[in-house]
């Protein structure tokens, strides 16, 4: 039976198109370390010190590579993204598949007062309008911080996405798309958050709480909804792990 386009695709994980996720300063300087690592590694070489000018050469091309296409797997890995994120910013950015249709995942996160019973460190999300709702999150030690925001897109079923507005504790933005997973899998949903912590004493405990909303917690927390939607709420074990 002739494979579709999409189970080639996932059959080839390496020929899969790569976001690049790395900034234009950072690939710059990539790409002077790569060449100079590569350098010394090719004179280590000449001088016969065989194992570390090889090493120097390996270590030199992956820089190089990073640079040259902007992608890195470590940063992948871990859900970082200094490419898209404005200077100052922080980027996560995770996915998970939901056995369910993408409009019934859609409806779920769509009433906002549910994120807090999955994304960890929020208290509360209140409706405040058809396209507004303020937000309050807690952090370690009992430190809060509260936004209001509102949404900038709203497609049933596809996407949401929204930004913080007015004196924000901590200025942010997000999108979460719901696309159908290959293979009648259910949806996948992807979530993409930006923070930018403000600057001064004033912003040292909002600039916790957002540092300590990183890629591992948006996954464990994007596991929570997988739990709660498929299952019907998170296992005992799971809250006691909590």
């Amino acid at each position: 039976m002739e494979q579709s386009e999409s189970e080639r695709s996932e059959s080839r994980p390496w020929q899969r198109p790569r976001k690049m996720n790395v900034g234009p300063a950072e690939r710059k300087a990539s790409l002077a370390g790569g060449a100079a690592l590569a350098l010394s590694g090719l004179k280590n070489v000449s001088r016969r010190n065989y194992a570390s000018g090889l090493a120097m050469i390996v270590a030199g091309g992956l820089f190089l590579y990073r640079g040259q296409t902007g992608y890195c797997g470590l940063y992948d890995a871990m859900g970082v993204d200094t490419m898209h994120t404005q200077p100052g910013g922080l980027r996560i950015e995770k996915a998970v598949t939901i056995g369910l249709p993408p409009n019934e995942v859609y409806e779920f996160w769509r009433n906002l007062e549910n994120l807090p019973r999955f994304m960890k460190h929020l208290e509360a999300v209140e409706v405040t309008g058809p396209r507004t709702s303020h937000w309050k999150a807690m952090g370690p030690g009992g430190i809060s911080a509260e936004w209001d925001a509102e949404m900038m897109e709203d497609t049933p079923g596809q996407q949401i996405s929204w930004h913080s507005v007015g004196e924000a504790d901590i200025p942010n933005k997000g999108s979460v798309e719901f696309k159908e997973a290959p293979g009648n899998r259910g949806t996948e949903v992807r979530v993409t958050i930006d923070y930018y912590p403000p600057g001064g004493a004033a912003g040292k405990a909002a600039a916790k709480i957002a540092h300590g909303i990183n890629a591992q917690q948006l996954e464990e927390d994007l596991k929570r909804l997988k739990q709660i939607l498929e299952v019907g709420e998170e296992t005992t074990a799971q809250r006691t792990a909590d």
